[in-house]
Parts: C-alpha cells; structure tokens; sequence
C-alpha cells in the first residue's frame, strides 16, 4: 500500500519558487522548471543506482518540511545498458509519430525494486521510469519518520517532476502511461483529479488503496478512532498489526518466488501506521467517495478474492489479496471518473505483477493490451509480447 501538512506544503512551494535563488554553479547542473503545476527546486544528474544493477537513480528536492530537506528518488534502466533490439523498438515507436513511456508508483512500506516490471516493459521499446516517494527507500533519511505524510496531494511535487522529467527525456510528443500500486494508486488518483496532468494518457491501477477494509462505512464509524488518536500527535503510533501474511507470500524463503525483500534497503527502518497518516489515507479515499471527476481511461485490476482479516496463516494466501478488500476496491472505482474498466486476475496476490507466473502473465497481458488502445492508440506486435511474457 501507499503529501506533508499544508504548512509543509507551503514551505515546499516557497522554496521552489524563492526570491533566493540556487547559485549560478547550481543552476548549471540542475534542471530548473517553469510548468506552472510543478513547485520542486531542482532534479539532480542520473547516477549509478545503489540498488538495481544496471540502473540509474536521481534525486528530485522538494525543499523542506518539519523535520529536514525532503527528497524524492527518480529510478530508471542505464541507457546505456539497452539492447539493440530494445533500441530499436524505441526508435519504432518514435518514427511513428510518438514516443511511449511508463510512470510507476509504489505502495505503501515500499519503493521501487520491480526489476522484472521494468524489463517486461524495456523489453518491448517502452522506457520505464519508476519514482521512490519521500520517505521512502531511496528517498528516506535517518532523521525523518518513515513514510509519514498528512496530505496525500503533497505528492504532487514527486509526481509533477517525472512528469516532467520523462518529457525532457522522451520528448514532447510522448505518451505517458501511470501505473500505480496500492497507496500509490490512492495518490495517483487523487493527482490525476485535480492537476489534470500533461502527457498522461491513462493510468492502470494495480490494487489500488480506494477505499477501507470492509466498505465506506466502516471507514466513517472509525473516522473518530483516528481522530481521537490524532489529538496526541499526528506521529502517534495507531494499534494496527500486520501479521506478515504477505511477506511470506512474496519471500522465495518462505515458499514465494522472489528474494527482492532478503535484502532490504533499510532494514533497521520500522513503517509504522500512524494517526496523521491514516487520517490522509481516510481524506483521499473520502474525496473518491465523493466521486472524483477523473478525465483520462482508467483500468482497475485487483485479484479475484481477498483474505485480509484472517488471524492464521492459509496457503490459500498465495493466490489471494491478502491485503486490502478488493470487492471495496471495484465498487470504490465507479467513483474515479467517466471512462472506468475493471479487470479480475484469477489467483493474483495483492502485488499483481508478484503473483504467481499464470495470474502475473495475465496481469501483463491486460495491462498491456488496454495501455495499446486507450494510452497510446498503437498496437503493440504480438510476437513482442508473447516474447516478453515468457521471460516473467
């Protein structure tokens, strides 16, 4: 699952725009922005990826909040490290009118490790850019609280500069497909309401966060819960579990199919649900409620069952959403916008693309095939494809 409080936010939109200017030597090596919707300082050169071998990473500023400079982390494959036939169906793509793209965002307690994900989509001509938000992976710092943020538009900023960052890189003519997981699909929806943003053609919701374990009612009966522990502190730690069911699901150690998590980036760093985060997790999914008026095609996939509030371990787990309550989630989705597809992966886990081969294949395949007609109006071969779900 997956900004700052307003004051935050307002610190953060001085310092972009600041009488106080970054140094001439700064400005030299930094991008500077003029869009109107973005308010981040400067976006440092690519460099070698401390996680991903073969990436590269690079740090957006975002200025300032209560405890210290906050930061985001841009993560991309090494350009260099393309293959000629990925080179070649770039330039494809390009001689015929148009450059694709990819936006990814991660959920919550998380940041951007996906190796496959990436490749799965380098493999067919599609640069993909991923970002670790504030707080988060890459981007966290000792002295701030892992992963704490009051408003989830706060994001905005993260969000703004990949935009634009994959715009300088790709050019003006790109198509930018979003995908966002969990938290992060709660945060994208919320963005792609309200900035409308340019050169995102569609976003693909990958079990997205819409709405609370259960329904909408029960998200308002323990709205006052929230608010109640919220009186001691936005950082107060709420009583929330998480028993780990998820983990073992993923983890090759315990019977998943991946080691991304035997090396954590920050292994000593504790995620913890805290009041002031949970009440922006309970504003964003009330705004949805409320219905959001979302102007681009939206595609919604989650598993087809949940077992999020079973106490036990049951092997049946590793064929199911774990996690959040998908049933709140589809119905949550008819609130996003105009133009909504919903699509069921049989036996997927909460991480679509984590799931087992058959159901993550499938999670690909539909992905792929509604980005084809409704973000970039442009038929993918299927030779490319088959190809490129066989290597998942």
């Amino acid at each position: 699952m997956t900004g700052t409080s307003m004051d935050s936010a307002n610190t953060l939109a001085v310092s972009a725009s600041s009488s106080e200017p970054l140094p001439d030597d700064a400005l030299s090596q930094h991008q500077r922005t003029t869009d109107s919707q973005a308010a981040y300082a400067y976006v440092d050169p690519w460099k070698t990826d401390t996680v991903l071998e073969g990436y590269q990473q690079a740090t957006v500023h975002l200025g300032e909040d209560a405890e210290g400079e906050i930061v985001a982390t841009f993560v991309r494959k090494n350009p260099s490290q393309l293959s000629l036939q990925q080179r070649w169906r770039r330039w494809h793509y390009s001689m015929r009118g148009h450059r694709l793209a990819i936006m990814y965002v991660h959920g919550w307690n998380d940041y951007f490790y996906r190796r496959h994900a990436s490749e799965y989509w380098e493999s067919l001509g599609i640069p993909f850019y991923a970002v670790d938000l504030r707080k988060f992976g890459r981007s966290y710092r000792s002295y701030q609280t892992p992963g704490y943020i009051e408003d989830l538009h706060d994001y905005r900023l993260e969000f703004n500069a990949l935009r634009d960052q994959i715009v300088k890189e790709q050019g003006k003519d790109v198509r930018i497909l979003m995908i966002a997981h969990s938290q992060g699909g709660l945060s994208a929806s919320l963005w792609i309401d309200s900035e409308h943003p340019h050169h995102v053609e569609a976003l693909a919701l990958n079990s997205p966060w819409l709405e609370l374990q259960g329904n909408r009612m029960f998200r308002l009966l323990s709205t006052p819960v929230v608010q109640m522990y919220r009186l001691r502190g936005g950082k107060t730690i709420m009583p929330m579990r998480d028993p780990g069911f998820y983990a073992r699901c993923i983890k090759r150690s315990t019977g998943g199919e991946w080691d991304y998590l035997d090396h954590p980036l920050n292994p000593d760093v504790e995620f913890l649900p805290r009041a002031g985060w949970m009440q922006a997790i309970y504003n964003g999914q009330d705004e949805i409620a409320k219905n959001l008026d979302i102007q681009i095609p939206v595609l919604v996939c989650t598993s087809d069952k949940s077992m999020m509030l079973q106490t036990t371990w049951d092997e049946d787990m590793r064929e199911a959403d774990s996690v959040l309550d998908i049933t709140a989630i589809r119905q949550a989705a008819l609130h996003l916008g105009d133009v909504i597809a919903l699509a069921t992966i049989r036996g997927g886990l909460h991480d679509l693309s984590m799931s087992k081969p058959d159901a993550r294949r499938k999670y690909f395949r539909i992905v792929t095939t509604w980005a084809s007609m409704m973000a970039w109006r442009r038929v993918i071969p299927e030779p490319w494809v088959s190809e490129a779900l066989a290597k998942l």
